[in-house]
């Protein structure tokens, strides 16, 4: 294939640099850093666009720095570990910038700079492994295709590497994941299986182990939920339950949500898509009437425990889309936060239809996020601010809390 030098220019959405190749057409490679000349080699020819491997970086960034990971650039979990962290959060912010301009429309976006994770390695308190061959648990390669085994992962609380490096499993019919799940001063082993089947399996120390049959039901072999102190609230949180995954960064969070929906005394609330009851339970404290939406139905009895304190709360079991149709009122504030995926049509139609005078969005995937903010605007909401907190460091991606002000 075609081989030529490049002037690294920028980093775009997905982690992949971008520079223009002789004839003009953009070029695509992954684990360059901006600034720097590189030879690169053309894996892909697109229309108006090329795709690249890095053969040599002939001037290198003074912001690169060396992976700490053997596996980086060859496991698909990690695009960054090149870049030093203040790069990292530099480039996010750019990103969202641009996706708000080139997607959303939106100029100038009053975009705050990254608020940065207090560790940016060995921060995540939940990490999903596939079955690879031989016994060995892998991640997906950068080409998303196959599973590659893996000996290390640098972004796990060391306690859930131990643990991972620690369990004696036996490969069976229908296993599809193992997960490792940190809570403060608990740990658990969650096996996904097609079948429902409960695995052989040994751990050499107390933890707690559950089963996610295929339709999400749970069952746990030993312990229970995994217990979290966030800002003073307690939250137990199920095997299925979603939850952050940077502990250290969950507390700035909430403050950030609670600052931007800034709710009052006399005012009704509704969170959507609100998992084990993580924002409602500081909303509660500060409105008068907080309604939960959740379909999770591990979530559901997380949220029910989570907020039984509060008799001001209420909790519709079902899809975001249907719940908001049902729901006959017009909320001062609403509280949303998606699945990367972002919103549904039909569940943003039928918010629009609510007009709450304020939308705080809560998004970990900024296309998305400027996706449904379009459809915002579009609906007469201003865009009052972005606040992007990074709880995926050494990643691509970037968690972001915004506020939406109906006109």
């Amino acid at each position: 294939m075609e081989a030529f030098e490049l002037q690294i220019e920028k980093i775009v959405h997905g982690g992949d640099a971008m520079g223009h190749a002789p004839d003009g057409r953009p070029v695509f490679v992954p684990f360059a850093a901006p600034g720097e000349r590189a030879r690169v080699e053309v894996l892909g020819e697109h229309k108006g666009f090329l795709r690249a491997r890095l053969m040599e970086t002939i001037e290198p960034s003074p912001d690169r720095v060396a992976p700490r990971c053997r596996h980086f650039g060859e496991c698909g979990g990690c695009q960054f570990q090149h870049l030093a962290y203040p790069l990292q959060l530099a480039v996010k912010e750019k990103i969202l910038r641009e996706q708000f301009l080139r997607l959303g429309g939106i100029p100038d976006a009053p975009v705050r700079p990254v608020l940065p994770s207090p560790n940016p390695w060995n921060y995540r308190n939940s990490v999903y492994f596939t079955p690879a061959s031989e016994r060995r648990l892998g991640f997906y390669r950068t080409d998303a295709h196959s599973v590659m085994p893996v000996e290390e992962c640098h972004l796990p609380e060391p306690r859930l590497v131990d643990l991972w490096k620690s369990l004696d499993w036996e490969p069976f019919p229908g296993l599809r994941q193992i997960g490792f799940r940190a809570g403060d001063e608990d740990e658990m082993v969650v096996f996904e299986s097609d079948t429902g089947e409960a695995p052989e399996t040994t751990v050499e120390s107390p933890v707690s182990v559950a089963l996610l049959g295929p339709q999400g039901e749970e069952s746990h072999l030993a312990g229970g939920r995994l217990e979290y102190e966030i800002s003073g609230r307690n939250f137990a949180v199920s095997a299925g339950s979603f939850f952050q995954v940077n502990s250290a960064q969950i507390p700035a969070m909430v403050d950030l949500v609670m600052e931007m929906a800034d709710p009052r005394k006399d005012e009704t609330v509704i969170d959507v898509y609100c998992g084990a009851g993580l924002f409602s339970a500081f909303l509660a404290g500060r409105a008068a009437r907080v309604i939960g939406i959740e379909e999770s139905s591990s979530a559901v009895k997380d949220f029910e425990s989570n907020l039984d304190a509060f008799d001001s709360v209420e909790l519709y079991a079902a899809p975001a889309e249907q719940a908001l149709e049902e729901i006959s009122l017009r909320p001062a504030l609403a509280v949303v936060d998606p699945p990367r995926s972002g919103m549904t049509p039909r569940a943003m139609r039928a918010l629009l239809r609510m007009a709450p005078a304020r939308i705080v969005m809560v998004s970990c995937e900024m296309s998305t996020l400027v996706r449904d903010g379009r459809l915002l605007a579009e609906a007469g909401y201003r865009l009052g601010g972005v606040a992007p907190i990074d709880m995926f460091p050494q990643t691509s991606h970037l968690e972001s809390v915004s506020r939406w002000e109906k006109e």
